[in-house]
């Protein structure tokens, strides 16, 4: 059987942006489609091709589920990637995602009634410490995801990675994904996956592939409201919708304490998008 390394993060902490860089790396040239990117780092939560999982090759699954002793493959599975992004930022990216993911209904509502359901799931992301509906998918809480990959009785070789530092430094945390997953590559390897797989080529590779609803990561056709709506799945611009300073404040009393473990800053203070 190959060898199993989960890709494993939290829904809206950068797993897509990751999973094109290291199909950028194990093709050796620039990714055409978001097709080929599921090919090559599959999502375990769409189902996995049967040859993929035999031979002695190493290959990276992406999941969103939080760890457990019962997960598929785990007879396999030689390590995680582990991504984790600001929590904070996370429920935000969340949010705008999910307001537009309602397509007509979100097309048809007034500006008012759009702030409304953006404060209302704000409010229960906060209760619940991730979408409600994310615990019946096996994802659990932020909290309870992210310390199920951390704890110490997860015994496979962990890999830790900061979505900020792969955003700030992509090529030093690219080398060291690589160097984690055996997969030597040259310093001009990775720097030509890294040019090819840039936030701005990325939305570009969406526009094009929902404009000729080209089916794959960005275009599925059950989804086409959702699309009219301006749903996208590439984010980093601008947000549309963010929590209220009190829900701010309420988010840190929830998610603080792994976040000071985490290195991250906990500031009220709402950062620049």
């Amino acid at each position: 059987m190959a060898k199993i390394v989960w890709l494993a993060s939290y829904p809206r902490s950068g797993n897509t942006w990751l999973r094109f860089l290291l199909s950028g790396l194990l093709k050796g040239s620039q990714v055409l489609n978001s097709a080929e990117v599921a090919g090559r780092v599959p999502d375990i939560h769409d189902g996995i091709r049967g040859d993929l999982l035999f031979g002695s090759r190493t290959i990276v699954i992406k999941t969103h589920w939080a760890f457990n002793s019962a997960l598929p493959l785990r007879e396999d599975v030689v390590g995680v990637i582990h991504l984790v992004r600001n929590p904070l930022d996370v429920l935000e990216s969340n949010q705008n995602y999910a307001m537009t993911r309602s397509g007509n209904l979100f097309a048809q509502a007034t500006e008012d009634e759009r702030a409304s359901r953006a404060r209302e799931f704000a409010d229960a992301y906060i209760l619940n410490g991730g979408h409600p509906r994310f615990s019946e998918f096996g994802f659990g809480s932020w909290e309870e995801h992210t310390l199920s990959w951390a704890s110490k009785s997860n015994a496979m070789p962990k890999l830790l990675v900061k979505y900020e530092d792969l955003l700030a430094e992509p090529e030093s945390q690219l080398r060291r994904i690589s160097r984690f997953i055996r997969l030597e590559k040259s310093d001009a390897e990775i720097g030509a996956a890294v040019s090819a797989s840039t936030l701005e080529a990325m939305r570009q590779i969406e526009r094009d592939e929902i404009a000729r609803q080209i089916e794959g990561i960005f275009y599925q056709s059950g989804n086409a409201a959702a699309y009219a709506a301006g749903q996208r799945f590439i984010g980093g611009q601008t947000r549309r919708f963010s929590m209220t300073p009190d829900q701010r404040q309420r988010a840190l009393g929830r998610f603080g304490s792994i976040m000071r473990q985490l290195n991250y800053e906990v500031s009220v203070a709402s950062p620049l998008h």
